[in-house]
């Protein structure tokens, strides 16, 4: 159980360094004893709803006392919400009601409106607090603890309604997600720093936090402070020794802007594992010319299916080859299927009639990508008709398995997965149906291009046109001095290569140079930004 496995390492290795953020530091011996002394305060003031074990909000940001309070909640028996701090208000509020949570744990100050709210929340709740509310010798029962087949933690992302949606990962899933990676990128015991820079409430830091944690490990923490000032970041980057980098593409692409940037900062760094968008040619390539002892690894998979499902190792024969880079490749841990969209409608929408059936579509042909297996998520909290939507049950050879429909749009080939995109980032422009990501990649190979986003102009709730936004390759940076009047040539000069490739009604009709792509807090691009708050329907 992962769990016991945290916890043995206070017995182990008491004083090995569970994580670091700035000048704080938690040791294995602190985390249990503090989890421990918490989940025997909260089994005691939190009355379970008809045996219903609701929810606990943990509240902050890169704070050691987030991780005391997850494992806290786990052995009192209770899943928890991560929520950053840096959410509105508003946002917060949402989430305590979509969620039916009862209390919330915080080592910040709450937000006043959450406070007037009729429930249990205790603010700036730092380590020895806790020893405040419960014994330091106070220890959870194991069957106060999270079963099996019980929620380990609710992540929630946004819908396309703009309401809140919470993902169940279950215990199972998340052990199932653990045990995979560890078996394929094989830490060594006690010997690994991982990097975490997703905020605890994106679910790319499970991979960080929970790798780490479960091999006695150390997790790294930088915040977003660290993020704004290079200088502090790349300070905080060399003392940390980290051995797995653990994030989006973009922070990595970010990092790669000063020459700094290489093996001699990160002189032990073993893996680059990145996640939750593309990664781009140029990022791959230069990690691996500036980390030639770094392995880079594409990893693919949904909050829904417990963080990632595939990778694969992004080697110089891969760069060279044409067309995307895989986002992953078989795995023996669960399946994923390539399905025709109308097919799948047509089976969720049959409400389980067994006359109807899925099948693979051959390697080669693009589909929505399907996931079935241990990782996938119970569905959606207190969402059934969403869950419904969305989650199913995939049959073979006599075997069921829980399956997620993704909304992405891929293929196999030669037994690497590659993403093309979302179902949602297809946009219906003068009656064309238009993949945006299929401009963007044809606009990343051009030399002068490192990296580009497409998104609709909407006028009226209505697509009329297409707007790239470009950042230039390090050997045409000049062009971002010269006046706008040379940078529309330029633009014109981009669409002119692009109508050799692409049919008319796919060029951009503006092409503007950006010095950054935006990035949201989790460290995507932010799309959402470029398209200036314009109408939210893409199709």
């Amino acid at each position: 159980m992962l769990l016991r496995q945290i916890d043995r390492w206070a017995e182990l290795a008491p004083q090995q360094i569970a994580h670091q953020y700035r000048e704080q530091i938690l040791t294995y011996s602190e985390l249990k004893t503090y989890s421990d002394s918490l989940a025997c305060w909260l089994f005691q003031t939190l009355k379970y709803a008809s045996g219903k074990r609701l929810p606990i909000i943990v509240y902050g940001h890169k704070e050691s006392e987030m991780l005391v309070f997850f494992l806290a909640c786990l052995k009192s028996g209770h899943p928890y919400i991560p929520v950053d701090s840096s959410i509105p208000p508003e946002r917060l509020l949402k989430i305590i009601e979509a969620s039916g949570a009862t209390a919330i744990l915080s080592p910040t100050a709450l937000p006043e409106k959450v406070k007037s709210r009729d429930l249990l929340w205790r603010e700036h709740l730092h380590l020895a607090a806790i020893f405040d509310l419960a014994p330091g010798h106070a220890g959870p029962l194991p069957e106060w603890q999270i079963g099996t087949t019980d929620v380990w933690y609710i992540i929630f992302t946004s819908g396309s309604t703009g309401e809140p949606k919470g993902v169940q990962i279950t215990r199972h899933a998340l052990e199932s997600f653990v045990g995979w990676m560890t078996k394929e990128y094989q830490p060594k015991l006690q010997q690994e720093i991982f990097l975490n820079q997703a905020p605890f409430s994106f679910d790319l830091s499970v991979m960080d936090l929970y790798i780490a944690l479960s091999q006695g490990g150390t997790l790294w923490s930088v915040d977003q402070q660290h993020i704004a000032n290079p200088k502090d970041l790349f300070d905080s980057l060399q003392k940390s020794q980290i051995s797995y980098w653990v994030s989006t593409p973009s922070f990595a692409e970010l990092c790669l802007m000063d020459p700094s940037f290489r093996q001699k900062l990160l002189p032990r760094l073993r893996y680059f594992l990145f996640c939750g968008e593309i990664l781009p040619h140029n990022v791959a390539s230069s990690l691996l010319e500036r980390f030639p002892q770094a392995q880079v690894i594409n990893l693919y998979g949904p909050t829904e299916c417990t963080v990632a499902v595939s990778g694969v190792s992004i080697t110089a024969r891969i760069l060279a080859s044409p067309g995307p880079l895989p986002v992953g490749q078989n795995s023996a841990a669960w399946q994923i299927h390539i399905c025709d969209p109308d097919d799948l409608d047509r089976v969720i929408a049959s409400d389980g009639n067994k006359e109807l059936f899925l099948r693979s579509l051959p390697p080669g042909e693009k589909g929505e990508i399907v996931i079935a297996g241990p990782n996938v998520s119970l569905g959606y909290l207190n969402r059934p008709e969403l869950t419904k939507r969305s989650f199913f049950t995939w049959t073979e050879n006599d075997i069921s398995l829980q399956a997620y429909r993704t909304g992405d749009i891929g293929y196999w080939l030669n037994g690497k997965l590659y993403y093309q995109g979302r179902r949602d980032f297809q946009i219906k422009l003068h009656g064309y149906r238009i993949e945006l990501n299929e401009i963007e990649e044809q606009l990343r190979k051009l030399p002068e291009i490192e990296n580009a986003v497409v998104v609709p102009v909407v006028r009226r709730h209505k697509n009329a046109a297409l707007q790239a936004f470009i950042k230039l390759s390090d050997n045409f940076l000049e062009l971002t001095s010269k006046p706008e009047t040379a940078q529309q040539d330029w633009g014109q000069e981009i669409r002119q290569k692009l109508e050799a490739i692409l049919p008319a009604y796919m060029l951009p009709q503006r092409c503007i140079v950006i010095a950054n792509l935006p990035l949201t807090k989790n460290g995507k691009i932010d799309r959402q930004a470029l398209r200036g708050g314009q109408d939210d329907s893409l199709c």
